[in-house]
């Protein structure tokens, strides 16, 4: 259980409750031997390779991105561990969770939420934050990448299995923008991203992945703030294409973190484009 959770928290009987009785499904086994398998100090990249191998749908999955302009391959890579080799192990370890994560996400279309967009959007967030790591917090280029791209994996959840609810919540946000917390504290009494982290919770994701989601709403104001700036910034990011939150967040970017609206603007265009062929490949 996360050391961050109060109250004796339960997230398998607050999940039950929340989502009126659906019964999350497992994360799946062999992604897990392969997380583990990643994480060892003890595993070499044909280790690994072999782990992968394990999973043909993930070993596709996997030399899809690598060969995707998300990492631009000078040469096209045409193994598992050449593929391991190019994408380095904390990246590595980042697109295998997020594919585990994807596996267990509803996959209907549901009123307000269609998951080719959803991913899209996710994909879009987790390039972005990448590219913001670089700017404001460098070492943490994988996590933030990680976060930003599972910090809304509620909301398929919330939006399929708590539509009567939630439906209201998600009309607003997407017609009006705003801070989809604040929207949902004001008729209920969590958010989807405290939701998140008992999904993560029950997953064996890691905590301060969970910790970064939980997170994310708030602001480099917030005395307490632990969540990372990139994860932050990219939270205000929507689905609605006419929208979408990127004008909104250059003008936090600029406000909170000192990022000039002109390198905003530089790293925008190319991070989307790069998260297309993320989108297509990871889900």
């Amino acid at each position: 259980m996360f050391s961050f959770f109060k109250n004796k928290v339960d997230p398998k009987a607050k999940l039950k409750k929340i989502l009126l009785g659906y019964q999350l499904p497992s994360f799946p086994a062999v992604v897990m031997q392969i997380l583990q398998k990643i994480r060892s100090p003890y595993s070499s990249a044909s280790d690994i390779a072999q782990s992968l191998s394990l999973d043909p749908g993930l070993s596709v999955k996997l030399l899809g991105i690598a060969n995707s302009a998300a990492f631009s391959p000078i040469n096209k890579v045409e193994n598992l561990t050449q593929a391991i080799a190019l994408v380095g192990m904390s990246q590595l370890e980042s697109l295998v969770l997020g594919v585990g994560v994807a596996k267990g996400i509803p996959k209907q279309v549901c009123q307000w939420h269609d998951p080719a967009e959803f991913w899209l959007t996710a994909a879009r967030r987790a390039m972005l934050a990448n590219d913001l790591a670089q700017i404001l917090c460098p070492a943490k280029e994988s996590e933030c990448f990680t976060a930003a791209f599972l910090q809304d994996m509620a909301l398929p959840f919330l939006a399929c299995h708590r539509s009567e609810e939630y439906d209201p919540i998600f009309k607003k946000w997407h017609l009006e923008g705003g801070d989809l917390s604040q929207l949902e504290r004001e008729v209920l009494e969590w958010d989807h991203a405290e939701v998140a982290t008992w999904i993560c919770s029950e997953w064996g994701l890691p905590e301060n992945i969970a910790l970064a989601i939980k997170d994310h709403h708030k602001t480099a104001a917030d005395d307490d703030n632990e969540a990372f700036g990139p994860v932050q910034l990219v939270s205000i990011l929507r689905e609605d294409e006419s929208n979408n939150g990127v004008d909104e967040m250059i003008d936090r970017a600029e406000q909170e973190y000192n990022i000039p609206e002109e390198k905003m603007q530089s790293i925008i265009e190319p991070s989307f484009d790069k998260a297309k062929d993320l989108a297509r490949m990871i889900v």
